[in-house]
């Protein structure tokens, strides 16, 4: 098999993201990158490491950004193959992770490292890969950064290698993504007998009433680059098992994507008017995940979008599709675009891969790289 194909298979392999991120420190660090372990702290004390590995100097500086944590399995059982085997058949490659996204991750480590072996004759090249993408109880592509920054590290471009493309490589680079804000409301009410209503104050109906007026209420119609912003109910909370008595508190979940004609401060205070018109005694809680954004297509997105249409044979569209991503604290940093496999069976039971778009991927990157680094001659 292929270098690349090589280095995906064991990256899948290795199930502990430690075990992942150590065989990543040792491939980058034969091929003459200098690495580094970033201990990234969370504000309660949690911690996690990151992986940064940079060769090269002057000229300008590419990063790359990627995450070599995965969802769960789930139940091996169901699975065609084993999740963790990597196995080979029919041209896929399955395992939990290929495509979401050790695969990505193998694609651009092993275009570096021939880069490298090549000999990089100006410029700089970085790797900087999170262990907390899937499940962010740190941030540690956030951290990271900003432990980078502050020591003095500037990036002039960044290429984020999630799974950008719905089927087939080449369809789609994505220029921005969603904000996403999560809503939680608490409606106060009075406890009753159900055949003495005038006596209680049921929450349920005032709920009801709040997350009808909050479906009715469209918040934007989108733009040319994003759908419209959309609310979706999640959960619907009252916990009471008996049939005649009315209860004191109803809850209820939601999920809001919200396109760049939002902020979630902006959607937070919209909730808070529908609260306030409401007849309920309401509390609200927020999470914000992130905020939504669009990165400028800059003449090194147009340098990719080409890239991609004189391999794949078919012109990317830019998109701003799918949830949240770390792309969200890298573009703090430098312009960012994500552009990597398919994400038709990501999270899915036989999660899988093809080798054209594995090996595909890993000559975008090389000939993306080489182009960037030679523009700032």
């Amino acid at each position: 098999m292929s270098e690349v194909l090589d280095l995906c298979v064991e990256l899948v392999r290795r199930r502990a993201v430690d075990d992942a991120m150590g065989f990543m420190r040792a491939y980058l660090a034969q091929n003459g990158f200098v690495t580094e372990i970033i201990n990234c702290k969370a504000a309660d004390g949690k911690s996690l490491p990151a992986l940064y590995a940079t060769a090269g100097s002057g000229g300008r500086h590419l990063l790359f950004n990627g995450h070599l944590d995965v969802v769960p399995s789930g139940d091996a059982d169901l699975w065609q193959y084993p999740p963790f085997a990597a196995e080979i058949h029919d041209g896929f490659l399955y395992g939990r992770g290929v495509a979401d996204m050790k695969g990505g991750a193998a694609a651009f480590a092993a275009a570096a490292a021939e880069m490298l072996r090549g000999g990089l004759q100006e410029g700089r090249l970085s790797l900087l890969f999170s262990t907390d993408e899937e499940e962010p109880l740190v941030d540690t592509t956030e951290k990271a950064l900003a432990f980078l920054t502050a020591r003095g590290e500037k990036f002039d471009f960044a290429l984020v290698g999630e799974p950008s493309n719905p089927q087939q490589l080449g369809e789609e680079i994505k220029i921005g993504r969603r904000g996403d804000v999560v809503l939680r409301l608490i409606c106060n009410g009075k406890q009753g007998h159900t055949a003495y209503p005038h006596l209680a104050d049921n929450p349920v109906h005032h709920l009801t009433a709040l997350l009808t007026a909050v479906l009715s209420d469209r918040l934007d119609e989108g733009n040319a680059y994003f759908d419209p912003s959309t609310v979706q109910v999640t959960t619907f909370d009252v916990g009471n098992t008996a049939s005649n008595v009315i209860p004191a508190q109803a809850r209820a979940q939601l999920d809001i994507r919200f396109n760049n004609e939002q902020t979630s401060q902006k959607i937070i205070e919209r909730m808070k008017r529908h609260m306030k018109a409401s007849a309920g005694r309401f509390e609200l809680e927020s999470e914000v995940v992130g905020e939504s954004f669009l990165s400028p297509v800059t003449a090194e997105v147009d340098l990719l979008k080409q890239i991609v249409t004189e391999i794949c044979g078919r012109e990317p569209v830019y998109s701003t599709s799918g949830g949240t991503s770390d792309a969200r604290f890298v573009r703090r940093y430098c312009p960012v675009v994500e552009f990597g496999l398919t994400n038709s069976t990501i999270h899915q039971v036989n999660e899988r891969e093809s080798l054209a778009h594995i090996e595909g991927l890993e000559k975008i990157y090389r000939r993306f790289i080489s182009a960037f680094l030679m523009s700032g001659r």
